[in-house]
């Protein structure tokens, strides 16, 4: 029986398979040794080592046309065009568990940012802390946690948001950017 993912996989592995290696390899910051290697949370992985779900994301990065370098400049998944619809999928997947797990413990959303090889930022200044994992070389993924570490009621509940260097949506579309996302968010729970 195939899985859903089957027919994605075979035709992004065509197009795949029409480009130049060494253009790919440019553009996508990948090396090429025997098959496609990506940098992934911090380490690397090579592209027939990953789920199915992971390869489809990974496939559709190769095969972009891609937005060049990052631009430093971070936006909502709300602001990429056409996520709007997808939105309410992306704050169940990704939002809402990095929240649930971490709303009351943001020492924890620390440490596993940075066992992931995540750059930790804002250090829980009024209460927000902010955690950039590096998860495609050209595609990081910026978790906003605004804590409640006290757990009084009357305090307001924790939060987060989830932003993207304004050039991800040339890399991949809002779909995609759910996926990494929500890997992400479920990444850092398992390496609490």
């Amino acid at each position: 029986m195939r899985s859903g993912y089957a027919d994605a996989i075979g035709l992004a592995e065509s197009a795949l398979a029409k480009l130049e290696m060494q253009a790919v390899c440019a553009k996508c910051g990948v090396r090429f040794d025997g098959g496609y290697i990506l940098p992934w949370f911090g380490g690397e992985t090579r592209l027939s080592d990953g789920s199915e779900t992971e390869r489809v994301l990974w496939l559709h990065y190769l095969v972009s046309e891609g937005a060049g370098r990052r631009k430093g400049e971070l936006i909502s998944f709300r602001e990429i065009a056409g996520a709007f619809v997808y939105d309410p999928k992306f704050r169940a997947r990704a939002v809402a568990p990095l929240v649930g797990r971490f709303g009351k413990d943001p020492e924890a959303f620390v440490a596993a940012g940075k066992k992931l090889g995540g750059t930790v930022a804002d250090g829980g200044r009024e209460g927000r802390f902010k955690v950039e994992l590096p998860l495609l070389p050209h595609v990081p993924v910026t978790y906003l946690l605004w804590a409640n570490a006290g757990g009084d009621d009357d305090e307001l509940p924790p939060d987060g948001q989830i932003l993207f260097d304004r050039t991800a949506p040339g890399w991949l579309p809002p779909e995609d950017l759910t996926v990494l996302a929500s890997l992400g968010t479920y990444r850092m729970i398992k390496h609490k």
